[in-house]
């Protein structure tokens, strides 16, 4: 693994989870939790988020060869559209999705938890992209732990200053740098498709 294919790993999983784009999603989902408790939910969602994408790795073969009987090339083609899919619901689709606000009885342990650790950052498209790069012979095992580790203490780092950073540069910005970040989820779905369909049907 050398530094190039490192850094491609921490872009795709960068583009899939969108922390600086998802700003707006985060605040609404935890507009329920206390002020003084939702730094709290953050860190819970990066917890839970690092824990599922590593266990989803370590035990990939398993799941994946020995109980579903697929392969990898399976996993890429089904990503690959998944990931278009996903690009394309939330370009066209996504402001009208969002979930609004988080119930009011909720804890920040369980908006943590659920939906911010899962799905919005742990969802199927940063599953499969952990698992490909940890598949990946250019990249692999240590690329994948160091490219979650990256996203997320990022993510971190973001939400920390996520009120700063909403007052400062406005929602109108974040939404046109999240638009810009699906266009690169789909332009990664489209290359992760191919690369299956490949296995399937090579060039001659």
């Amino acid at each position: 693994m050398d530094l190039l294919h490192l850094l491609e790993a921490i872009i795709a999983l960068f583009v899939i989870v969108d922390p600086i784009g998802n700003i707006p999603v985060f605040l609404s989902v935890t507009s329920g939790v206390p002020q003084e408790k939702r730094q709290r939910a953050f860190t819970i969602s990066v917890a839970v988020a690092m824990g599922i994408l590593l266990l989803f790795s370590f035990t990939g073969d398993v799941v994946l060869h020995r109980i579903f009987g697929i392969q990898i090339a399976d996993l890429q083609i089904a990503g690959g559209i998944l990931l278009v899919i996903m690009a394309i619901d939330d370009l066209v689709f996504g402001s009208q999705r969002r979930p609004k606000t988080a119930d009011d009885t909720l804890s920040a342990d369980e908006v943590g938890c659920v939906p911010l650790g899962c799905p919005l950052l742990a969802g199927p498209g940063a599953i499969v992209t952990t698992l490909m790069i940890w598949k990946n012979p250019q990249q692999g095992p240590l690329a994948a732990m160091i490219a979650v580790a990256v996203v997320l203490i990022l993510f971190r780092v973001v939400m920390y200053y996520v009120e700063q950073i909403n007052r400062l540069v406005g929602r109108l910005v974040i939404t046109a740098v999240s638009k810009v970040m699906l266009v690169f989820l789909a332009a990664i779905g489209v290359r992760m498709l191919m690369v299956g369909l490949g296995t399937y049907f090579p060039v001659k």
